[in-house]
């Protein structure tokens, strides 16, 4: 009995020991944060209107005026502590910049709880490294601005800024320089009046690498205010300005209501390895087609699309609905696996284009075109569905024009539509192959015009009920399937 008590004895020695080893451990990865444990590593700062609970334990207590004082005292005093700033309930209000150092945690109570309103000024951290901030609202002004920054990590916050700046409500700037390792996790801009995250930069370097953003949200960014100038092309997710990137993901995120596009990537940058997984952008483009764009002197949309892609850009499972101009615009390079678009004005946008990759990817309900593609060579669908397209001017895509064609292309199609709008319409194409069924009540279903090297003899048309195997004829529906080809040479 007594050596089964001591062995007893012992195991619990032991299991405390490892449950307080562990603990140990997890709080100085960081973990003090969110499980409220070793508060004498905390600074607490408690709001004018925090719980009376918590301005008895606080450090410092704000007034409600220019609390950006008493908060950044709490900052500077973690540096000389190792601690973390702890943001009590309430409502924080701040006419200037907080500034962020490296080696800070700041963390607030919750993004309903936590409230940062700025008259003036925005939290700023410049070249700062190990850096966190999470769990709290930021408003008015106070848009969140990373420069030159590494090894950061948001979470959790909500931004409801306005258009009293530019950039972005989550804004990294990189200038002459390398910024890498930023992380955004369950990070929402709502109703701003600027970009809702943007990556932008200037001189050389200017290298966003490894940057993540996981399940955040972009939601009316530009769509009831904007920034002067430039407001005008406001998005959701400005991923690539004027910086180069590599090694960037998105998983799960979402672009809602933009101004302009939901994801966007600019045409100038060096763009190496940027991912999507999973994201959907729905309902962007909401500029009127009578605004003014006086940078421009133009009106309405430019870019207006659910994806706005270049480069080495990937695809996965992303889904695009109701965007003004295009759900997916894809720029050289870019390659795009089981996307999906319901309802945007054009499904594939393929303008300009180079080197595009498309497989099992789909246009549902398109507006005008489910394809509809300009100047462009070297683009490959496989299993492209081009699902009930509304049409414009009859036709539900459209491939080249004599000035600018689609050359050396292939598309292997699954078409679906009544018999008012025709499937494909090509003209002055070169070195371009159709593949694939149609299924279509449309008399002239194809019509191919002043073009050359036009290969359709792997498309079969289906007058009706199921689409067929493409390839159980042989590859040559024309023996037993009509295709009407109009073919005119000026």
């Amino acid at each position: 009995m007594i050596r089964k008590m001591a062995c007893t004895g012992i195991l619990v020695i032991l299991v405390v020991c490892v449950s307080m080893t562990a603990l140990f451990a997890f709080i100085q990865a960081g973990g003090i944060h969110a499980a409220g444990v070793g508060e004498k590593n905390v600074i607490l700062v408690a709001a004018h209107d925090s719980p009376e609970a918590a301005k008895v334990l606080a450090d410092y207590t704000c007034d409600g005026i220019a609390d950006q004082v008493e908060i950044q005292q709490a900052i500077d005093a973690s540096r000389a502590r190792g601690a973390a700033v702890s943001l009590a309930e309430g409502t924080f209000n701040l006419d200037g910049d907080l500034v962020v150092p490296g080696n800070t945690l700041i963390e607030g109570k919750g993004e309903t709880r936590t409230r940062l309103h700025w008259m003036s000024g925005r939290l700023t951290a410049y070249g700062g490294e190990n850096i966190v901030l999470g769990n709290f609202e930021t408003c008015g002004t106070g848009a969140i601005f990373l420069f030159n920054c590494s090894h950061v990590r948001v979470h959790d916050v909500v931004a409801r800024v306005d258009d009293s700046l530019g950039g972005g409500a989550f804004f990294v700037w990189v200038q002459n320089s390398i910024s890498e390792d930023i992380e955004f996790v369950n990070c929402k801009a709502i109703d701003c009046g600027r970009m809702g995250f943007m990556n932008d930069g200037e001189g050389s370097p200017r290298l966003i690498r490894n940057i993540r953003y996981i399940n955040c949200q972009a939601i009316n960014s530009g769509r009831y205010a904007r920034f002067t100038p430039y407001g005008e092309w406001t998005t959701g997710f400005a991923i690539a300005e004027n910086n180069d990137l590599v090694d960037a993901m998105l998983t799960a995120c979402l672009a809602e209501g933009s101004f302009e596009s939901g994801f966007h990537v600019e045409n100038a940058p060096r763009i190496t390895n940027l991912v999507f997984r999973d994201c959907i952008s729905r309902n962007n483009g909401q500029k009127p087609d009578a605004f003014y764009n006086p940078s421009e002197e133009s009106h309405g949309l430019h870019f207006g699309s659910g994806y706005w892609v270049q480069g080495g850009t990937t695809l996965y499972n992303c889904v695009s609905g109701g965007n003004g101009n295009a759900g997916f615009s894809a720029g050289p390079g870019v390659r795009l696996y089981n996307c999906t678009d319901d309802g945007s004005a054009v499904g594939f946008r393929l303008v300009e284009t180079r080197d595009v990759y498309l497989k099992d990817c789909t246009s549902r309900n398109a507006g005008a075109y489910a394809v509809y593609a300009l100047e462009a060579e070297g683009i490959v669908a496989e299993g492209l569905n081009i699902l009930d397209p509304a049409g414009f001017n009859g036709n539900g895509s459209f491939f080249g024009t004599i000035a600018h064609p689609v050359i050396n292309s292939r598309f292997d199609l699954i078409g679906q539509n009544d018999g008012t709008v025709r499937t494909i319409y090509c003209e002055g194409c070169r070195g371009v192959t159709f593949t694939g069924v149609i299924r279509t009540g449309h008399p002239d279903p194809v019509v191919i015009t002043r073009g050359e090297g036009i290969d359709t003899r792997g498309l079969q048309i289906e007058a009706g009920g199921e689409i067929a195997d493409p390839g159980r004829d042989g590859g040559c529906g024309l023996k037993n399937f009509l295709i009407r080809i109009i073919t005119a040479f000026l």
